[in-house]
């Protein structure tokens, strides 16, 4: 007699300072997603919760089985609002999300999910010091050993030392600023961050039957990941950094820009944003972001960003100690995202007038795409679904296949403006 498993996901949708993200896309790899093994069947199903259901005390373990937090305006954006720990929301928000791991629900941190649930760590006998790095290190939640680890970390054009030490923005500097890319036969792609090949562990239950020592994921500005040195509970690392730091790559690594336009610069930008959201229809919900995005102009420096990520871990995977047994993945990489193959970054000319939403760093000669760029769409989907399933522990030997995904016009058609870009400014913005 066959029976069903139905798999209930939380996904955090919640973007609180109007920056968006990828959340979308994790309702498309998941929900309805369906596998057999042998006569049991499972199936993932999704819902999207925001903080007022948090703080109300609807996320229950008896309702979802998991919460999944993505990264960017999601993950980056309520890393630095629950950094505030002086509002009575951001303590009870944090008293409902440790109480439900507490109570046996298990949490799936994507990048900036990730640096959302950590502390910060800044090296050894540095203590955050940048406004970005406080609230980093502040918005953690006391249910996990693991510490997030960026070496710096500030808001590009805001960081008020930048004359001096442009290069301290840290990762933000991927984060914001990449135009779109080019590949080999001229298609224009949203290319932010960067294709990684992680070194991973085979012995646990998402790596353990792939076919290879690496795997190639997206990252997109998460952090470095830092364990105890003592554990305590059970914490396996099973995916690291390469051992060439990403930043010091020929390749990959990029200059660090500083922002010289001044107040004024941000009130030419304020009436040009107000400009493009009457013409394009959109909310004025977007004007502080298209104005942070379209201030200018900006000079590139003669220093390099340098993350010091190599050979850190990038994935980990931990079992809360108690009788419960809550699971926590942490994921510094972006698993949902497309990732391309070959090219090399290259430095936008200065030309008076650089600003954020036209980038300063572009991807050339990447390799073309496959039909639809299904390949590279879904390259790593099935690493989505069983960090899930692991996460809502089903048994190890039952994870869902290592499959390419089933070909779906219209959920393809969805991602499509996340993929190629149209020529467009608003297009462009849309995708940082």
């Amino acid at each position: 007699m066959k029976s069903e498993d139905i798999i209930n996901i939380a996904i955090l949708a919640e973007e609180p300072i109007g920056w968006g993200s990828g959340k979308h896309y994790f309702p498309l790899i998941l929900d309805g997603y369906q596998w057999m093994v042998d006569d049991k069947k499972y199936r993932f199903s999704t819902t999207y919760i925001y903080d007022r259901d948090i703080i109300e005390g609807k996320l229950k373990v008896s309702d979802y089985k998991v919460l999944l937090v993505p990264g960017g305006g999601v993950g980056d954006g309520e890393s630095i609002v629950k950094g505030f720990t002086f509002l009575p929301s951001v303590k009870k928000w944090k008293k409902q999300i440790k109480r439900y791991i507490e109570s046996g629900g298990s949490y799936v941190g994507i990048c900036g999910g990730t640096a959302l649930l950590t502390g910060l760590n800044t090296g050894r006998d540095k203590k955050p010091t940048t406004f970005l790095e406080r609230l980093y290190a502040k918005s953690g939640i006391d249910v996990t050993s693991v510490d997030s680890y960026y070496e710096h970390l500030a808001f590009p054009l805001f960081y008020p030392f930048q004359k001096k030490y442009p290069e301290y923005i840290g990762a933000t500097g991927y984060v914001f600023s990449f135009a779109p890319g080019i590949t080999i036969d001229g298609t224009y792609i949203h290319t932010g961050g960067i294709p990684v090949d992680f070194r991973i562990s085979k012995d646990n239950p998402i790596f353990r039957d792939y076919k290879g020592d690496t795997i190639r994921m997206r990252w997109w500005g998460g952090p470095g990941l830092v364990l105890p040195s003592q554990l305590e509970r059970e914490i396996k690392t099973i995916a690291w950094y390469p051992d060439i730091d990403i930043s010091r790559n020929p390749k990959t690594a990029i200059k660090a820009w500083r922002y010289t336009g001044g107040i004024i610069g941000l009130i030419k930008s304020l009436f040009e944003s107000a400009s493009l959201i009457k013409k394009t229809g959109e909310s004025l919900s977007e004007l502080l972001l298209y104005t942070y995005y379209l201030a200018k102009p900006w000079e590139k420096a003669d220093r390099n960003i340098i993350l010091n990520f190599s050979g850190k871990p990038s994935m980990t995977m931990e079992v809360y100690p108690n009788k419960n047994k809550g699971r926590i993945l942490l994921c510094a990489a972006h698993p949902e995202y497309m990732i391309w193959w070959n090219g090399f970054i290259e430095e936008m000319k200065e030309t008076g007038d650089n600003c954020l939403a036209e980038g300063f760093h572009r991807w050339h000669d990447i390799t073309p795409l496959s039909k639809s760029a299904v390949e590279e769409i879904t390259y790593t989907w099935w690493v989505v679904r069983r960090i899930v399933a692991w996460a809502a522990k089903i048994p190890d030997e039952h994870m869902p296949p290592i499959e390419k995904w089933r070909y779906d016009e219209d959920r393809a058609k969805k991602l499509y403006e996340n993929i190629f870009w149209d020529g467009s400014l608003r297009n462009q913005m849309k995708n940082i």
